[in-house]
């Protein structure tokens, strides 16, 4: 193996190893290497920490799923997500239960939040980018089929403008490319949702905005050219990632550009750095300046989605 894979092997944990097996170095499931990795996730020290925290009715810190910020039910699901576990794991099971009964008939998902003189009063009206993250670990988790998810995706699906993108209560009447993004990379894992007509409008729009500056005018920030983990925002390797599952390619102007910026933030020994760290996130994915496995493997998968397998054969200096 090369000098990248030891060394994510070496320092990432469980995650980080069964993920190189199964997304850079094509393993499959029955792999015996994949099995054991992938059996020793919930175990992690840390990770088994933060489980232990979730209280008994499936929710962290706050009945709020969306507070507080960065360290909320909904955001501890949807890192845990990205980690290998699925619905077979009783704590995910108890989070998600937790997380459907916040949804309403139309399938829409509101917060309750606890007003002083009302108790817990319900949100009226669900934000499409909370809405597009739900249905992404609803779906990641494995409840893809769950006929409270296909509802979910119905409701955001009939919130979509005709210019493909979705409003966000915050966007000043202008598309919010978080919401945009963060639908696409739900889309990308649900076949059925990726091969509706609507959907391939919404990749151009995400591609078509690739490193565009102003983006205040569409509810985000100029957020393309920084680097973290885990993708609180949106960030340009989650965009690449997403736009090559529907076949974009560096053929692509956005994408060409956007991949020759990504390799120059690249260290000599392949690895790449964090620029932030996430705010009180539910997990230490670690230290800005380092070289930083999580984000490595982010990329290095991103790149090879795209057909630059050759990102794995650096070899250190």
């Amino acid at each position: 193996m090369s000098y990248l894979i030891n060394w994510l092997f070496d320092t990432g944990g469980p995650t980080i190893q069964y993920r190189t097996l199964v997304e850079l170095l094509d393993k499959p499931w029955d792999d015996p290497e994949v099995q054991t990795a992938w059996a020793m996730i919930p175990d992690y020290p840390s990770l088994a920490a933060l489980l232990a925290a979730q209280k008994p009715e499936g929710y962290w810190i706050q009945r709020d799923f969306y507070i507080p910020k960065h360290s909320s039910t909904f955001l501890v699901l949807s890192v845990l997500a990205d980690l290998g576990l699925s619905r077979e794991n009783s704590y995910i099971q108890r989070g998600v239960e937790f997380m459907f009964a916040q949804q309403r008939p139309d399938g829409g998902f509101c917060r309750q939040r606890c007003v002083s003189g009302k108790g817990w009063v319900r949100d009226e009206q669900p934000e499409p980018c909370t809405q597009a993250r739900i249905m992404r670990f609803l779906i990641r988790f494995g409840f893809g089929q769950d006929p409270r998810t296909r509802l979910a995706i119905d409701w955001l699906l009939e919130e979509q403008r005709s210019d493909a993108m979705w409003l966000c209560s915050h966007a000043r009447g202008r598309g919010c490319l978080r919401a945009t993004l963060d639908f696409l990379r739900a889309a990308a894992l649900d076949p059925a949702t990726a091969a509706l007509p609507t959907v391939a409008g919404v990749a151009m729009v995400v591609a078509d905005l690739l490193l565009e500056p102003n983006m205040d005018r569409y509810h985000v920030g100029n957020e393309w050219l920084t680097l973290t983990y885990p993708y609180f925002g949106y960030s340009l390797i989650s965009a690449l990632d997403t736009l090559a599952r529907f076949g974009f390619t560096p053929a692509h102007m956005k994408i060409a550009n956007s991949v020759e910026y990504l390799l120059s933030r690249r260290h000599p020994d392949g690895s790449w750095s964090l620029d932030e760290r996430v705010e009180r996130c539910p997990l230490d994915f670690g230290k800005p300046g380092e070289p930083n496995p999580w984000l490595t493997l982010e990329a290095l998968v991103a790149l090879k989605r795209l057909g630059l397998r050759d990102g794995l054969t650096v070899n250190a200096t």
